[in-house]
């Protein structure tokens, strides 16, 4: 039990040790979780507004160039030339303007979005058409749709990553929309100043276009924290990731050697709880239990100890097991008595069953084979008994059987040729003298029976007390005993030999109404026969 506690508090220390691991790891899993989505939330915030400051800027550029009258003009006089002039001031803005973070090229469209006008400034390999993607959604659009500005992201011919906004302007006489297609990155690397994290900005192909000075090489990334946010275009592919790091490898030590003190406390925890607890099994159980075995191994050698008090003490668990224990030792050996009866007694007469006849039968032959001392062996069954059991019920039946046990066992204790037995013996043997096999059927063991004539006494003593009317239930029955007599040695020296002999001496005497029956060799000759 001392070992048994001992692993289990061990193992339940161990259980704990792994637990505070298996809980540290998830606390710093949650923790990098948790800060790494706060990076990601705070990324994303600042990307959407940069690209809506760039969505303000190109409307705000719009607006402009729809109230200048030069371009009014050249609406109305459809001249492309002027076109390309007015959209390539804004890439030369005069001094103290705002200007437009990375602009890259102006496209001018008319209502079904052909191209009428270019700017000739900034990119020069980019696609006629700017961003085809947003071009073609905006021409799907129908009603008052048209008349809203929409922006996405692209890549250039190039593979450069570009925002586009388009933007609808014009006059009363004519419908025109202008594309603003700008460089994404001129205006999202000021956010390594807002945020104060290391930033990096990387195309689709993980090539990198802009990355900070603070942001370390890939071999010194391990405490590091990185959050992304992808900027896809109208169709969902990806365009540009912007990407922040930060530095947690103080948090990492902080949690490690938290880590380390939930440890070094779970095992120090456990080795005083295995010591507090033995002492304390010790006191409380393991003495109190050890007298109880102490006393039952007693019981188990010796019967005679069966029902002594046990004092035990410790917890009131164990007293009361003790209590218990004692009780139980009390009533054992009547409770081994009682099955003993259940087991080897019949139910209605009292009398000994066919089983612990036979075995007291075995007892008998097995005693007497060494010195070959003889005993008699009488089988019984009552005459007319079926007649009176059909007659008058099974009631009737059970009360005669329970009469004639009673005068069977009184004639048998009576009788001259058993009180000759020393009366130890006769203490020993008088409740396996007689027995009921089942149904009318008896048997009688005659101890010490040295005479085939001392035998036939008996019997005839026997089939005397049986010629006396039975009064049950107001009723006078007359009923007769055929009984066999079989001797031991001579006419068996084993059990089965015996019974069977002596159930052939008693089919001889119900045959023949003798009453009695000896036993003799042509009665077996006769039982052959019939079988």
């Amino acid at each position: 039990m001392r070992t048994t506690l001992s692993l289990t508090i061990g193992l339940m220390g161990l259980l704990g040790v792994v637990l505070a691991l298996t809980t540290g790891e998830i606390y710093r899993h949650l923790a990098l979780t948790n800060q790494r989505e706060a990076m990601a939330e705070l990324i994303t915030a600042n990307v959407n507004e940069r690209l809506h400051q760039l969505d303000n800027d190109a409307r705000d550029l719009g607006l402009g160039l729809q109230n200048n009258p030069a371009f009014r003009r050249a609406l109305e006089t459809g001249n492309r030339e002027n076109f390309t002039s007015l959209l390539d001031k804004p890439f030369h803005p005069p001094p103290n303007s705002a200007t437009l973070s990375g602009l890259r090229r102006l496209l001018l469209f008319d209502a079904d979005f052909n191209l009428i006008g270019s700017s000739t400034q900034g990119d020069t390999v980019l696609d006629v058409g700017g961003c085809p993607e947003l071009t073609q959604l905006a021409a799907r659009r129908q009603g008052t749709a048209r008349s809203q500005s929409l922006s996405s992201a692209c890549l250039s011919s190039a593979g450069h990553p570009r925002y586009a906004v388009l933007v609808p302007i014009g006059t009363p006489a004519r419908d025109v929309y202008l594309q603003v297609v700008t460089d994404p990155i001129e205006s999202l690397r000021t956010l390594k100043s807002n945020l104060g994290f290391p930033l990096k900005l990387t195309t689709p192909g993980n090539q990198a276009v802009y990355r900070s000075s603070d942001w370390p090489p890939p071999e010194a990334m391990g405490d590091t924290l990185v959050a992304s946010y992808q900027i896809n275009s109208d169709t969902g592919k990806p365009v540009l990731t912007a990407s922040v790091l930060r530095d947690v490898k103080t948090l990492q030590n902080k949690l490690r050697h938290t880590r380390y003190q939930v440890i070094g406390i779970a095992v120090l925890a456990t080795l005083l709880g295995v010591a507090l607890a033995l002492i304390t099994l010790q006191i409380t159980a393991l003495r109190p239990l050890n007298a109880l075995t102490q006393q039952l191994r007693r019981v188990q050698k010796d019967k005679a100890h069966l029902g002594e008090a046990v004092k035990a003490g410790g917890i009131a668990e164990i007293h009361q097991l003790a209590t218990e224990f004692n009780r139980m030792g009390a009533e054992l050996h009547l409770l081994y008595h009682t099955l003993e009866h259940m087991a080897f007694t019949d139910p209605l007469t009292h009398l000994p069953n066919r089983v612990r006849f036979h075995d007291s039968l075995e007892e008998f032959t097995r005693f007497n084979s060494h010195t070959r001392r003889p005993f008699a062996l009488l089988l019984m069954d009552l005459d007319r008994f079926k007649a009176v059991n059909d007659a008058l019920g099974h009631q009737v039946g059970d009360n005669l059987l329970m009469e004639v046990s009673a005068r069977l066992r009184s004639v048998l204790r009576e009788s001259d040729v058993i009180t000759r037995l020393d009366g130890d013996v006769i203490s020993q043997l008088e409740n396996k003298m007689v027995a009921r096999l089942g149904g009318d059927e008896f048997a009688a063991v005659l101890p010490s029976v040295k005479s085939i004539g001392d035998a036939a006494l008996v019997a005839r003593k026997l089939l005397l007390a049986m010629q006396e009317p039975f009064i049950i239930e107001g009723h006078h029955l007359n009923i007769g005993m055929s009984i066999g007599i079989a001797m031991h040695p001579d006419h068996g020296s084993d059990t089965d030999t015996l019974m069977r002999r002596a159930d052939a001496a008693m089919y001889e005497a119900k045959n023949k109404h003798l009453g009695f029956s000896v036993h003799d060799p042509t009665q077996d000759q006769n039982q052959a026969s019939l079988v």
